[in-house]
């Protein structure tokens, strides 16, 4: 992995396994109504600002549009329309959320084939399978097995296969419509604006909030850091590395939110987990080894800006992007 792949990394692990917490400092001047609105909104606004600093341009046809809200729907409207259906399903229990978010990466490995995608080798398969092991051993699901099978887990369970399908679908729509990760997370950031308004019209906004430096930073963090820069990361590592390598990410977001549970929270750490811990990180690495510079997604010039939202899309390989047969190398829900 490059300097520059490795930082972004290191920032999206960061950044999501302490989402908890700035979520957590945020909701004590606002209800989550207001937070969802105005996160997103600061997020929004954040990213229009680095379109236009950067002379992007966001896309023009209404066939492009549909397809950026499928991803929208796939990563951020569909679990929360699950939770208002089914009843009870609050999925509050950090642990379960956790195992299923770093799921993930098995549910990319296994519809790579399916969605007729080259299949990764055989030490990132090791790696995936070795970092969700150490996730495992984490949050033990043997341990209080009546928790895994409640509304809560079968909602996590379709999110993260829905997430799953959609870093695939991302890696397509920036293929086909030669789109920079810049303006597919600024797109998603105006949808979520979208979102977050409708569901107002049967949620209470609740009394006004309470505005405090607390409030403000975590605010700041949370929409301009983690909503708008984060998420571009994360974009940018998707096409660059792959679905399945990629996400290899959520392995390590347990890890930074143990750690950060024990240091602000003075939260107990147990033998297990500092196992588990160790075995996930190993599995991060096992999964990376034999990938860098030569097996990047994309060649030299990927940041180059394109002629335009409507020129003919040039000829790309996503690691995990290609069809078979094709020769490539190898946040609490994560916000």
């Amino acid at each position: 992995m490059s300097r520059g792949g490795l930082m972004r990394f290191g920032a999206v692990a960061l950044m999501w396994g302490s989402t908890y917490f700035w979520i957590k400092m945020a909701l004590g001047g606002m209800n989550p109504t207001q937070f969802s609105l105005v996160r997103v909104a600061i997020g929004a606004v954040a990213m229009l600002a680095i379109v236009v600093l950067t002379g992007a341009a966001l896309p023009r046809r209404p066939d492009v549009w549909l397809r950026l809200l499928l991803v929208a729907f796939l990563v951020n409207a569909l679990p929360v329309l699950l939770v208002q259906i089914v009843p009870d399903a609050t999925g509050e229990d950090v642990g379960v959320v956790s195992v299923f978010n770093a799921s993930v990466p098995l549910w990319a490995l296994l519809l790579a084939p399916l969605l007729r995608e080259r299949a990764v080798g055989g030490r990132t398969v090791a790696g995936v399978l070795i970092g969700f092991a150490g996730v495992l051993l984490m949050f033990p699901p043997w341990e209080q097995v009546s928790r895994w099978f409640t509304w809560s887990s079968l909602i996590n369970f379709v999110a993260a296969v829905a997430y799953g399908y959609a870093l695939f679908y991302m890696v397509r729509v920036m293929r086909e419509e030669n789109m920079r990760p810049l303006v597919l997370s600024a797109t998603q950031a105006l949808f979520g604006v979208a979102w977050a308004a409708l569901t107002l019209t049967w949620q209470d906004w609740g009394p006004a909030p309470t505005w405090s430096s607390e409030v403000l930073i975590a605010l700041a963090v949370l929409g301009i850091l983690n909503t708008a820069v984060v998420f571009t990361f994360f974009v940018r590592m998707v096409r660059d590395d792959g679905p399945v390598l990629s996400s290899t990410v959520l392995y390590l977001v347990p890890v930074v939110l143990l750690l950060g549970s024990v240091w602000l929270e003075d939260a107990p750490l147990t033998a297990l987990q500092v196992v588990g811990m160790v075995v996930a990180a190993v599995g991060v690495l096992v999964a990376r080894l034999g990938t860098g510079p030569a097996g990047s997604a994309e060649p030299a010039d990927v940041d180059a800006e394109p002629a335009g939202p409507d020129a003919p899309a040039r000829p790309v390989t996503p690691a995990v992007g290609r069809p078979a047969g094709s020769r490539t190398a190898a946040h609490r829900r994560a916000i």
